[in-house]
């Protein structure tokens, strides 16, 4: 059996020439923002999304049956339990030989979880809210993706390990742990404030749909920071394709402070990358202080969020669809030259 890349948020952790005025000016030009949404009718495609709440059928029962449920488990889910139980998720070092049934078991026995998953309970017993907005998304999904299978959703504790992950089109899962809100006392002392802040009910979905988003773009190893920046661009732009409706601040994972910081100053973010003749670096080590959750963005202003070449590569891809309108999402996705989207981006006279 073929085995699909693992591909998950885990919350643990060329110089270029300089422009010239007129050219910085069609630069300042290009990341005018368009604000006009065409969104698509999908009301009339149904969506009957498949959502498995794993964490209740592990927990929810008496301590007795533990064993018997175990098996049960590995039974009716064998293809996620043989992720979940897999040294990439939940089995540590010492379990190494132990079966997927004796692994859940030990999870299953493991007072720590259990109350993790009582306080989960409180916030996640009902789930109909954050099911209908997946279904909503999914069905923007399907509309833009067609051919791609809708994947089984499955809820689950990892005691902090993963956000969420997707492991192929076909399975989507959440970790419902990291979403009780940003002042939930456990996240103190294991995670930053400035990713913590983000770990609440309403962006459950759309970290989710970023997987999905992820998967679809796949995983290309980038050359330098522009490579990046376009990829994670395209991202946002997929997110913001099948969550038409959701806040930009939500999406970004930015304050609306911060959302509105970065719309302020895009001149003073481009220029800034442009200065420090970071476009073209090859140092992962110096761009990905632009590019992953910082508190904000190094040598820029203290009220600048981080990832803020994320949101660059994002306007410029926004822009580069729209100067390209015959073009599909899925072009976009198969358009591996990061230097000519950033080209075909830039407007013409008659812009």
């Amino acid at each position: 059996k073929k085995k699909k890349a693992l591909s998950y948020k885990n919350t643990y952790f060329k110089r270029f020439s300089k422009y010239t005025a007129a050219s910085i000016f069609l630069i300042f030009i290009l990341f005018s923002c368009n604000k006009g949404k065409n969104i698509p009718d999908v009301s009339h495609i149904e969506m009957d999304l498949e959502v498995i709440r794993f964490e209740k059928e592990m927990y929810g029962i008496d301590s007795n049956l533990i064993e018997s449920k175990a098996k049960e488990l590995v039974k009716a889910h064998p293809d996620f339990v043989e992720i979940y139980a897999s040294p990439n998720v939940m089995r540590e070092r010492a379990w190494q030989d132990s079966s997927e049934q004796a692994v859940l078991t030990h999870l299953m026995r493991g007072p720590q979880m259990k109350m993790l998953y009582d306080t989960c309970m409180v916030q996640f017993d009902d789930f109909s809210a954050h099911e209908q907005g997946l279904e909503e998304a999914f069905k923007y999904y399907h509309h833009y993706f067609p051919e791609q299978p809708i994947p089984k959703v499955y809820t689950c504790i990892t005691e902090f390990g993963y956000q969420g992950f997707t492991y192929g089109p076909e399975l989507l899962v959440i970790g419902t742990e990291h979403y009780m809100g940003s002042d939930f006392p456990a996240y103190t002392g294991i995670f930053p404030r400035y990713q913590s802040k983000n770990f609440t009910p309403k962006h459950l979905v759309s970290s989710s749909m970023e997987l999905m988003a992820g998967e679809l773009l796949g995983q290309h190893p980038p050359k330098n920071l522009l490579d990046v920046m376009i990829q994670n661009g395209k991202k946002l732009y997929i997110l913001d394709l099948l969550l038409p409706h959701t806040p930009d601040s939500i999406k970004w994972q930015y304050t609306g402070d911060q959302a509105e910081w970065c719309k302020d100053n895009v001149f003073q973010i481009w220029e800034f990358f442009i200065n420090e003749d970071l476009l073209y670096s090859e140092n992962r080590r110096e761009y990905m202080k632009y590019t992953s959750p910082t508190p904000t963005s190094p040598g820029m202003p203290s009220e600048s969020p981080g990832r803020t070449a994320n949101w660059i590569g994002y306007q410029i891809v926004k822009k580069y669809m729209k100067k390209n309108p015959q073009k599909t999402v899925q072009d976009l996705i198969n358009e591996m030259d990061s230097q000519k989207i950033l080209k075909g981006g830039k407007p013409d006279r008659g812009d």
